[in-house]
């Protein structure tokens, strides 16, 4: 739009009042302008910004290293995609140099996507003498933005493999975006995406000594490093031999044998743990096998599965667990964290947990009030996202939102103290609520969950259990 510049009109041959009032329509005139244009550049900012949220503009580098046995592997094609829920986007390819480093330009990722790194092929250096080694196949899931740095290798493969096998056909992934975000968010649970090491939670204080999980996870690791160095010179094929699926699919690369494990886990996991002693036999006089990564396993597992415990948030013997619709985990706690606990009294409280595995709740007491004392196997999730619990010490129904917050009195739905020891609850889908009182044997219905309408079934109304008006019969035949 052309920018005109305009003046007041001459008061030369105007008289005094006139020049006033042409001077005040001038003034005002030009008010009103300023508000125009000011009102221009904030919807143009506005608009600016819808855009920005429907496509993310990155003009930025993905910098990083593809490795294998722990040593560069040179020449190997390095692609980024965007995953969401149809296929994958390519975003930018490039090769590794002779160090095994790569540098991608990235001009814009898609909004609500899962971004990972697929490198192919290349020489690794820990066998710089047997040439290219088309059987490589190496992946890292990224999350939903560029870190600043990644290293791909088989740590990186195994972690994204395992967190994200349902949604993985050979390297192209695809899911809903809550399921892709939660299998990102637990990849870093397993590696260090930067350095390519271990992650945090697999080697912490529980998981390193009270899982096989490292032993598994570094395992399957050794394995695949063994077919990218060529440790025999069959061990590709060795490898996709036993790596090949219930149904013959021969796998033809290292992502692949990994992708087929991760879905047949408990397809002969012998016959793949056997090959640890085939490609790293332990030398003689020695005690340790020449693997790459360690540990390593002793036995043969039943499944190649990758367990992790997590803790925290108020969690001691939970007795129940819910997950609500963004994937977090509600459980039902009967101790107190640090307490001298013991059967007689269950007074918990209760702890949620991201997908990840990360508390959300208070780290020590968990979600408490609203009555919430002892929680035994009774816990529900309505469609709201709010948790529903009945209370053994306390011995009430309680309810708190999704953030935690109680939403039943201090002392939880009692109903004049017409509850016993409760232990079972659940939500119907049209909102009603359930729940059962073992003590006095009755069954306790909310309507669409309203406590005011609160109506009791099967009341025994003598001390004898076998009076009780209902009665449990198991199926006949």
């Amino acid at each position: 739009m052309p920018t005109t510049i305009e003046t007041p009109p001459s008061t030369a041959a105007l008289s005094a009042q006139e020049a006033a009032i042409a001077g005040r329509k001038y003034i005002k005139k030009k008010a009103v302008r300023r508000r125009f244009t000011s009102l221009r550049t904030f919807f143009s900012i506005l608009l600016f910004t819808l855009v920005l949220a429907q496509v993310r503009a990155m003009a930025a580098d993905l910098a990083g290293n593809v490795q294998g046995a722990g040593l560069p592997i040179a020449g190997s094609t390095v692609t980024l995609y965007a995953a969401g829920t149809g296929a994958p986007t390519q975003l930018a390819q490039g090769k590794t140099d002779d160090n095994g480093a790569f540098d991608l330009n990235v001009d814009q990722t898609p909004a609500d996507s899962i971004l990972y790194v697929v490198a192919k092929g290349g020489t690794p250096k820990a066998a710089a003498n047997k040439g290219p080694n088309d059987a490589i196949g190496l992946i890292a899931v990224l999350g939903g933005s560029l870190p600043n740095k990644v290293t791909v290798n088989e740590f990186t493969t195994i972690a994204s493999v395992w967190t994200s096998a349902q949604f993985l056909k050979g390297d192209v992934l695809s899911g809903t975006a809550l399921g892709l975000r939660i299998a990102a968010g637990n990849v870093p649970n397993f590696v260090n995406l930067e350095t390519g090491g271990y992650g945090d939670t697999i080697q912490d204080a529980i998981n390193s000594t009270q899982t096989p999980t490292m032993a598994n996870f570094a395992t399957l690791a050794n394995l695949l490093a063994g077919c990218i160095t060529e440790v025999t010179p069959d061990a590709c094929s060795r490898l996709f031999a036993a790596a090949t699926d219930p149904y013959g699919n021969v796998p033809t690369d290292t992502l692949l044998a990994a992708v087929s494990i991760a879905r047949h886990p408990w397809h002969q996991p012998e016959k793949i743990f056997a090959l640890l002693n085939d490609f790293y036999p332990v030398p003689h006089g020695r005690d340790l096998r020449p693997t790459p990564f360690m540990p390593y396993l002793t036995w043969a597992p039943s499944a190649w599965v990758l367990p992790l415990k997590f803790t925290g948030g108020g969690l001691s013997a939970p007795g129940k667990m819910m997950v609500d619709s963004q994937g977090n985990v509600w459980a039902g706690d009967n101790f107190i964290v640090g307490a001298q606990n013991q059967d007689a009294l269950w007074a918990g409280s209760l702890s949620k947990l991201a997908p990840n595995g990360k508390a959300m709740s208070p780290q020590t007491s968990g979600f408490t009030g609203g009555g919430v004392e002892g929680i035994g196997f009774g816990l529900a999730i309505d469609a709201q996202d709010n948790c529903w619990a009945t209370t053994y010490g306390s011995r009430a129904i309680v309810k708190f939102d999704k953030t935690g917050k109680p939403l039943s009195p201090p002392d939880g739905y009692t109903f004049g103290g017409r509850l016993g020891k409760m232990q079972g609850i659940i939500v119907a889908p049209n909102g009603d609520v359930w729940a059962l009182d073992i003590e006095n044997s009755q069954v306790v219905y909310l309507p669409k969950g309203d406590p005011d309408k609160v109506q009791f079934f099967f009341v025994n109304h003598t001390s004898d259990p076998l009076n009780n008006p209902g009665h449990l019969l198991r199926p006949s035949g």
